[in-house]
């Protein structure tokens, strides 16, 4: 709190004292056209001041919609404000009032009584103004945690579903080999226990290096591999500096699951999966295609794995997160992430697996 009471007054002190200069040069303007001169300095003076009283009254109109926004106002919140608006109505025409001795600012002062009743309705209106900036400064605050809270929320869902969901699948690729080829499936196993062991290392929404999500669809595909032999080929073209990046968890497996299931799966010929990434200035691209049978027609809605993939750059980077999907050039399917290059730090991360197709 201490913190934004020092925001707010360093920019009503910028605001006002910016506002006195402007209302001194063009009062010290007209006062000359008219044939009145007056010292610059008396002028200035007087506007610093007179504006300055408004930094306090600035800060405790924001404190006060913050603390207690009339939203749903209840009898503490409306008197704390209406005592707020009494003090930049009566107290600080008592000010001037008790400044005006050494100011000078009128010919003839006023009595107080005079002078609250004469300025009322100008300080009223700014007072008010300033609680209805206070109240949008809080609500548009409120806001952001609301959304953050929801887009936490819709990945923990998201997540709740796509580990069951790609879970289930693993165990029937295994179940369809494990009479055949006991040996085969042993080793679907061993690779389905270090995928699950990634998966849960990096259970939560903190950024990973592009080398352990790399690892963790390279476990995904070989297992993948073991099911669909020869008609499962899996390329990766992925730059040596790509592989430090820094990325949300979980973006690239859903796509590659994405591709063997919906896009290759339905070929009796099976096909390739592609994995691009590299940097490009400060953005890394990443790429997942497939030369498959391509986006059903009519489908319009997106999966689970898009879906979360979709939420998870929205919540880590909101619009300079960027996820294109759609049919690829000569058939298929490509979906096509860019994202604010994040590194990693220290020296290129070394993936674990040949460059070049497999």
């Amino acid at each position: 709190m201490v913190r934004r009471l020092t925001l707010w007054a360093v920019c009503a002190t910028a605001w006002w004292l910016g506002y006195a200069w402007i209302s001194a040069r063009n009062y010290h303007q007209i006062t000359t056209e008219w044939g009145i001169y007056l010292p610059w300095s008396e002028v200035l003076t007087a506007e610093l001041i007179t504006a300055g009283l408004w930094i306090p009254l600035t800060v405790l109109a924001l404190a006060l919609s913050t603390r207690f926004p009339l939203g749903r106002p209840t009898p503490v919140a409306v008197g704390l404000h209406l005592a707020g608006l009494a003090v930049a109505v009566l107290g600080r025409s008592w000010v001037v009032h008790r400044l005006d001795e050494w100011l000078g600012c009128w010919p003839a002062l006023p009595m107080l009584a005079e002078l609250a009743i004469d300025q009322r309705p100008q300080h009223a209106f700014t007072y008010v103004m300033l609680t209805g900036v206070g109240h949008a400064l809080h609500y548009a605050a409120a806001h952001r945690r609301r959304e953050a809270e929801l887009a936490r929320a819709e990945l923990a869902r998201l997540r709740a579903q796509i580990r069951p969901h790609f879970l289930f699948n693993a165990l029937n690729t295994i179940a369809a080999v494990v009479h055949d080829d006991p040996d085969r499936a042993e080793r679907m196993v061993v690779d389905l226990g270090a995928l699950l062991r990634q998966a849960l290392e990096h259970g939560d929404d903190r950024p990973v290096p592009l080398s352990t999500e790399l690892d963790l669809t390279r476990c995904y595909l070989d297992i993948e591999q073991q099911r669909y032999g020869e008609r499962l080929r899996v390329s990766w073209d992925v730059a040596p500096d790509a592989a430090e990046a820094l990325v949300p968890p979980l973006v690239l497996q859903p796509l590659a699951e994405n591709a063997v299931r919906h896009g290759l799966a339905r070929r009796a010929g099976g096909g390739e999966v592609r994995i691009v990434a590299h940097r490009h200035d400060d953005t890394l691209r990443l790429m997942v295609e497939d030369d498959g049978a391509g986006p059903r027609a009519g489908a319009g809605s997106e999966g689970i794995g898009l879906a979360s993939v979709r939420t998870r750059l929205r919540a880590a980077y909101g619009h300079r997160g960027e996820l294109t999907a759609g049919a690829r050039p000569g058939g298929g399917f490509r979906v096509v992430l860019r994202v604010p290059w994040r590194s990693a730090g220290g020296q290129p991360l070394a993936v674990s697996f040949p460059a070049g197709v497999r």
